[in-house]
C-alpha cells in the first residue's frame, strides 16, 4: 500500500530550534532502516522548510505499521497519512477502453 504522510509544526515548534528537537528528528529519520525491515519503504522524502512541513511516501503493509513509525513525531507533529495510489494505475483503472 501507498501513503503520502504530511507532517507540520509551529515555527515556535520547530525541531531545529532546539537541541532535543533537533535530536528527536535525527533519531526518528535514522531508524528508517531499521522500519524497512519491518515492512516500511520510504519512498520520497521532502521537507518544506521555511512552511515547517514534510511530505513522505511511503509504501508499506499496513496503516498500522505506519502510525507506529511515525509515533515519534505525534507529541511535537501535527500530521495526517493519506493512502493513495499511481496516477498510472487510477488512469489503467478509469480507461474507458477497458473491459469488465
Amino acid at each position: 500500500m501507498l501513503f503520502v504522510a504530511h507532517w507540520t509544526h509551529t515555527p515556535e515548534n520547530c525541531p531545529g530550534r532546539s537541541k532535543e528537537g533537533a535530536t528527536m528528528l535525527n533519531e526518528f529519520w535514522a531508524k528508517r532502516d531499521l522500519a524497512a525491515k519491518e515492512g516500511i519503504k520510504i519512498l520520497s522524502a521532502y521537507v518544506a522548510v521555511t512552511e515547517h512541513t514534510y511530505y513522505i511516501t511511503v509504501q508499506a503493509k499496513d496503516y498500522q505499521s505506519l502510525l507506529e513509525f511515525f509515533e515519534p513525531l505525534a507529541p511535537t507533529q501535527t500530521g495526517s497519512i493519506h493512502p493513495v495510489t499511481t496516477m498510472d494505475e487510477w488512469t489503467k483503472h478509469i480507461d474507458p477502453k477497458r473491459k469488465g
